[in-house]
This record gives C-alpha cells, sequence and structure tokens, in this order.
C-alpha cells in the first residue's frame, strides 16, 4: 500500500440527494413520485456520540468510557415552497397536501358588499374553504371564506370589499397555519444519494421529526430556500419497524 495518501477507490462525496418523507408504515414504500421534496441542497446526516468516562489517580488517567447517548441528526436546503414542504418545515403534517387546481371564474359582476357571487362551476369547492379571488393578475386578490356552496354559486363570510368583473378568477387554497401547537407525527425518510463515481447510497430513517425549516423570505438577491433539520428517535415495540431498526436509529445501505 501507498504510503502517500493515494486514492484507493473512487467513492468520493460530491453529488446530490434525493430525500422521500412519508408516513412511518411507507418506509420501505417510499419513492420519488410520491415522497420527493424535491430540489435539495447541502443534504448532510451526523451522529454525536456521548460518553460518561471513568478516571483514577491524581491525574485522573481516563480508565473506561461508556456510551450514554448518540444525537443522530439530517440537516439540509429544501427549495421548492409547496404546500407540502411549508407544512413539513412549520412542524405539521405536509403529507396530505397537494397543488389546488379547483378553480372557477365569475359569470357575472359582483358589487361592493356582496356576499354570494354566481361563478361557472361550482365542483370542488366546500363550504369552510379559503379561496383567493383574483382580478386579473398580480396582487389584486382578495380572500374569503366559504360559507354556502350552491349550483351556480359561492356564499362568503364576508362581503366584498369592491365590485369584481365578469371572468375574475375563484380559486381554492391550501391553509397552513403558522405557529400551530400541533404536533408532527412521527415521519419516515429515504435518502438515496449519488456518489461523484456515479454509484448510489441509501439512508433508511424509521422515525423522525422535522424540528426547524421554515423560512418564508421574498428577495431579489437569490433564492431562498427552507433550511430543514431534522431530529432522530429510537423505536419502541409499538412502532412497527422494531424489530428491523432495534437499538439503530437509522441504517445505511451501500454497495462500496
Amino acid at each position: 500500500m501507498s504510503g502517500n495518501g493515494e486514492a484507493q477507490t473512487s467513492t468520493f462525496m460530491l453529488g446530490t440527494a434525493t430525500v422521500m418523507l412519508g408516513a412511518t408504515t411507507d418506509l420501505f414504500d417510499l419513492n420519488p413520485e410520491d415522497h420527493s421534496i424535491g430540489l435539495v441542497k447541502n443534504f448532510r446526516t451526523t451522529a454525536e456520540p456521548a460518553y460518561t468516562e471513568l478516571t483514577q489517580g491524581v491525574r485522573n488517567q481516563v480508565v473506561y468510557s461508556v456510551m450514554t447517548g448518540n444525537v443522530v441528526k439530517a440537516s439540509m436546503e429544501a427549495f421548492e415552497y409547496t404546500s407540502k414542504n411549508l407544512a413539513y418545515s412549520l412542524g405539521l403534517e405536509g403529507s396530505g397536501m397537494a397543488a389546488q387546481t379547483v378553480a372557477t371564474t365569475l359569470t357575472a359582476t359582483a358589487s361592493v358588499s356582496d356576499t354570494t357571487v354566481t361563478v361557472d362551476d361550482e365542483t370542488g369547492f366546500v363550504a369552510g374553504d379559503y379561496v383567493l379571488i383574483q382580478d386579473g393578475t398580480g396582487d389584486k386578490i382578495h380572500v374569503r371564506k366559504l360559507t354556502v356552496v350552491g349550483v351556480g354559486q359561492l356564499d362568503f363570510a364576508q362581503a366584498l370589499p369592491k365590485a369584481l368583473p365578469i371572468g375574475a378568477t375563484v380559486r381554492k387554497s391550501n391553509v397552513i397555519g403558522i405557529g400551530a401547537k400541533t404536533e408532527q407525527p412521527f415521519l419516515s425518510a429515504k435518502v438515496v444519494g449519488s456518489l461523484a463515481d456515479g454509484t448510489e447510497m441509501v439512508i433508511l430513517c424509521p422515525k423522525i421529526r422535522i424540528t426547524n425549516g421554515f423560512s418564508l423570505g421574498f428577495t431579489t438577491e437569490g433564492f431562498d430556500n427552507l433550511p430543514y433539520e431534522w431530529s432522530f428517535f429510537d423505536q419502541i415495540t409499538t412502532d412497527p419497524h422494531y424489530a428491523e431498526f432495534e437499538g439503530e436509529q437509522a441504517k445505511l445501505l451501500t454497495t462500496k
């Protein structure tokens, strides 16, 4: 073997990662089409074992140590501001979030103080939905909550502040609570990372929670990101993968 530090393999850490999140029961079925959080940069997993040491003598020489903890965390930068990713970043349940496609247009002019508008299609709207009413494009948007959905009409809890023309759009929106006190359920994660030589390694995480990540800034200086961090948890006997991961918080699979 050479003594000058020559490379022995081509397994160098320069590459990308696909991060997938889902229910704990779906760990082995996580896939990019249904569970990926999209563009991710700088994914990193770290383990920080802690030891309690036993010393002896006047100089307190260390003669023994016992591992008393092993904190494992992951961090990354997520760049896609989808409803799902924003909910996850706030420590909420995000798996049920999806892009909203329910939309309609006004078929008659809406007057100031109206609480009812006529639309060309009410399909997909239900009482309790929050909707975005947009006059043209840009920031001319009014937020209203639906109280009644009828044939060809929508009723709001609050009156309109201004007249709206025929053709103004009404779109159903996702609602994500900021500062909510609801606990995120435990999630599972699968990370597929590509090395510089084109091979992949996989990290299976059966029980995690996202403990940091919400950042929402509208800037022109650069692309903002969601600085995700998640914590790993040990399995208990009632967890779905207890037997597979007993004594472990994750598994790293590699062919190298």
